[in-house]
């Protein structure tokens, strides 16, 4: 009797054993787990657009990934050289996307005439040269400093156009 359950065990164990071993394994597919992976990355990007007046824009970013349908930039310097001087756009990271360039963290815009545009987060459009901009923001000029909570500024007219915002003007005894 010990003699035929010890058989029918061995017999039950090989056929489990079998079937384990004939069966495929599994695999895991860890590349595809619906991960947007870069198809390049970059560090210590510097970038310039040249014309026949010289340098015309100088960008800096300490890394850069490319994927498929967007740019993303980490530590943005955009130095915008022009006949009157330079302005200057600085960001954390920014995301290009569509011809749109979504600035986001410590965005400081600064106008060669000395004023400056600072906020949180920033739509930049190329093709119009505009600021866009939903968040809270200061701009600062010569003595005089506005809040507001959202605004579209014209780079090339250095004109914004604000809502709710509110203005302190300093003036000088003289």
């Amino acid at each position: 009797m010990a003699i035929k359950i010890l058989y029918y065990f061995l017999c039950i164990f090989f056929v489990v054993i079998f079937m384990l071993v004939s069966q495929d394994s599994y695999s895991l597919d860890l590349e595809n787990l619906g991960e947007n992976k870069p198809t390049i990355e970059f560090f210590n990007i510097k970038d310039y657009k040249i014309t026949q007046n010289g340098v015309d824009i100088r960008s800096t970013a300490s890394r850069a990934q490319r994927f498929e349908d967007m740019d993303i930039l980490y530590d943005i310097d955009v130095l915008m050289i022009k006949k009157e001087g330079a302005d200057r756009l600085k960001s954390d990271n920014g995301t290009l996307k569509s011809g749109i360039f979504y600035l986001n963290g410590n965005v400081k815009y600064e106008r060669f005439n000395l004023s400056s545009l600072a906020t949180e987060a920033v739509e930049y459009h190329e093709e119009n040269k505009t600021l866009i901009g939903k968040v809270p923001f200061v701009f600062e000029t010569k003595g005089a400093k506005a809040f507001g909570d959202s605004f579209v500024y014209n780079i090339q007219k250095g004109q914004i156009n604000a809502q709710n915002f509110k203005a302190s003007i300093q003036m000088r005894n003289r």
